[in-house]
């Protein structure tokens, strides 16, 4: 799939939609780990059979679901970072060259950027990129 450049205000439009596949996201991960830790003891080999079978299954449409919300993301030009905090980063534009709008879970728009080679530690509050421009 090809990148996608959005804006500040196109990222900002679309944080209602990052956060509800982010919630899902996290809801998904959880309910797999808690499948993959089951251990269950079986009193016949058809029983261990039909449960491995019936947990696999479930295994895989998670699984599914799980990739189907990732790709809702990278389809709105975002890239997760890290579940557990509802970090993202949005692909943008800045004097010609890649840059990220990083936003996080719990913040409520987007209000930092950083370089696509830096990460979290290194961002930047938005309105310094438009000082720069002046």
């Amino acid at each position: 799939m090809k990148k996608r450049y959005i804006t500040l205000e196109e990222a900002e439009n679309n944080i209602s939609k990052v956060k509800e596949s982010l919630q899902k996201i996290r809801k998904l991960s959880e309910a797999i780990s808690i499948l993959q830790s089951i251990e269950v003891s079986y009193d016949t080999e058809f029983d261990e059979i039909y449960a491995e079978t019936k947990n696999n299954k479930e295994f895989h449409k998670l699984s599914v679901d799980l990739h189907k919300e990732f790709h809702k993301l990278i389809k709105l030009g975002c890239i997760v970072r890290d579940i557990n905090t509802g970090l993202v980063d949005f692909f943008s534009k800045f004097e010609g060259r890649e840059i990220f709008l990083c936003w996080e879970m719990g913040e409520g728009k987007i209000s930092h950027w950083h370089e696509t080679t830096e990460g979290y530690e290194m961002r930047k509050p938005i309105f310094e990129m438009y000082n720069e421009e002046l």
